[in-house]
């Protein structure tokens, strides 16, 4: 995310000192059989989206952090890429609970946000830092929170009734680097 200092970060982060990174996300309620017409789609949306939204932050966009909008304007960050791609595989017919809002740090520790998608193969995960459809795993991410219906799970199991919109991503970033 590129609007996020380290400060704002660390900040943002006070109330979740306690989540533990190594915690497997509960899966969503629903699973997708995959196959290869509904892979194609996964990577034709994420290559669509990646390729013609152009990541700005927030603070440069609408001069404050952590809108969470649809990049009608053709710019976005990464929650906003996260959004389009729900939206536009949802118009594609896959079932909205299949399809996950995933917050957590990259490997250098910086908040994101990416689309988790639940499939009868496993999860995978539509980022925008690259065209390529990842496990978990595979993408040097450490995820702390998953979209639960309006509110969100931890990876320690914990639920928030607070809305998916109004959770600052960055409130997830540098966990992996502080956790016990």
């Amino acid at each position: 995310m590129t609007s996020m200092t380290r400060k704002s970060a660390a900040i943002m982060l006070a109330g979740i000192a306690g989540l533990y990174a190594g915690a497997a996300l509960a899966k969503p309620s629903r699973q997708v059989s995959l196959t290869s017409e509904r892979m194609a789609q996964l990577q034709q949306v994420n290559s669509h989206v990646n390729s013609t939204v152009r990541e700005v932050s927030d603070l440069e966009q609408y001069g404050r952090e952590d809108v969470w909008a649809l990049p009608t304007s053709g710019k976005g960050d990464c929650e906003d890429f996260a959004l389009l791609k729900r939206k536009m595989l949802i118009e594609r017919g896959w079932p909205a609970s299949s399809l996950s809002i995933t917050v957590g740090a990259t490997s250098q520790g910086e908040a994101h946000a990416v689309l988790t998608v639940s499939t009868s193969q496993g999860q995978y995960v539509l980022d925008n830092l690259t065209s390529a459809i990842l496990s978990p795993a595979q993408t040097g991410h450490v995820f702390h929170a998953r979209q639960a219906g309006r509110g969100w799970i931890t990876a320690s199991g914990e639920r928030t009734a607070e809305p998916v919109a109004d959770l600052p991503v960055a409130r997830f970033a540098r966990v992996a680097h502080t956790s016990p």
